[in-house]
């Protein structure tokens, strides 16, 4: 069964992504990565997150429909009364607490289109195969596409439960409830300096993709001089913060946490008189040139 499910197969149905290829891993360095996946910390982590979106679900049945996070403003105007509308309402609310339901629904939407465009996927989860076989069709899926922590826990979620004929139902419904919301969005956006009109339309386009189409908007625009370049986005439906001083404090943030174990690695070398700035392991973390982000850095 397995066999007409090949990564290859799902990957031709992917949509278009600006992330990095899967990177591939050595033995070694699998075993270590399974470990980890098996150790207690893991396992106690993400039985509380299941025990979390459980709530969740549990509680959208007390309150007949009403949204339970409210601190957005944001809510879908129909109920869904359905086992997998539950769980729909549960992942938009768990969306819109995060202020990501926009990204949330862009995800999805590719994760359904590579569910109808890869032969057999849609009938197979639907099917009376092992769960297990199942859970790998979702894992291969799930590592074509850059997900978002909401988007990747609604699939681990409906994996770990054994939900799997539910997900394209879910799917389906929350892509009702985003559809619901009111046609007008207010988005605060905030630039770094006075836009033109070419500059404004170049940049409420790329906020316009991330909505329903019938949406209409309602732009304000806020200058600070502080944010350098980029932008900020701001609304119920979605917070972005594109703007460089705040990359340029997570770069920062990066390096010293390097630095940090650097100098940590170097004095426990002291203390236990190993070298390790002679191993392999200790050159290829601190000391290999990444060429090729050095040209791509050069080029742009």
């Amino acid at each position: 069964m397995l066999a007409r499910f090949s990564r290859s197969a799902i990957k031709s149905s992917r949509c278009f992504s600006t992330s990095a290829k899967t990177p591939q891993f050595s033995e070694a360095e699998e075993i270590e990565i399974l470990k980890s996946v098996e150790s207690p910390e893991f396992k106690d982590a993400a039985k509380k997150a299941r025990e979390q979106y459980k709530d969740i679900i549990a509680n959208l049945t007390k309150t007949e429909g009403k949204s339970i996070i409210r601190s957005t403003g944001l809510k879908p105007t129909i109920h869904i009364n359905t086992p997998s509308g539950k769980i729909a309402h549960a992942l938009f609310d768990a969306a819109s607490s995060m202020r990501s339901v926009g990204i949330v629904s862009k995800e999805l939407s590719q994760v359904k289109n590579i569910i109808d465009k890869t032969p057999g996927f849609r009938s197979a989860l639907d099917g009376e195969i092992d769960n297990s076989e199942k859970a790998t069709m979702v894992e291969l899926l799930q590592t074509t596409l850059p997900l978002s922590p909401v988007s990747g826990f609604f699939l681990y979620f409906m994996t770990n439960e054994g939900n799997f004929k539910l997900i394209n139902p879910a799917l389906n419904d929350f892509k009702r409830l985003v559809g619901s919301l009111d046609t007008e969005m207010s988005i605060r956006l905030t630039v770094a300096h006075e836009y033109n009109a070419a500059e404004k339309k170049d940049l409420e386009g790329q906020v316009k993709s991330f909505f329903p189409p019938e949406t209409s908007f309602k732009f304000s625009y806020t200058v600070d001089p502080a944010i350098e370049k980029g932008f900020i986005i701001q609304s119920p439906f979605i917070n972005h913060d594109a703007s460089y001083a705040t990359a340029a404090k997570k770069v920062e943030a990066e390096e010293k946490t390097v630095l940090t174990e650097f100098l940590n690695d170097i004095k426990n070398g002291i203390k236990t008189q190993t070298a390790v700035w002679e191993t392999k392991e200790f050159r290829d973390k601190y000391l290999t040139f990444d060429e090729k982000a050095y040209d791509a850095s050069n080029r742009n």
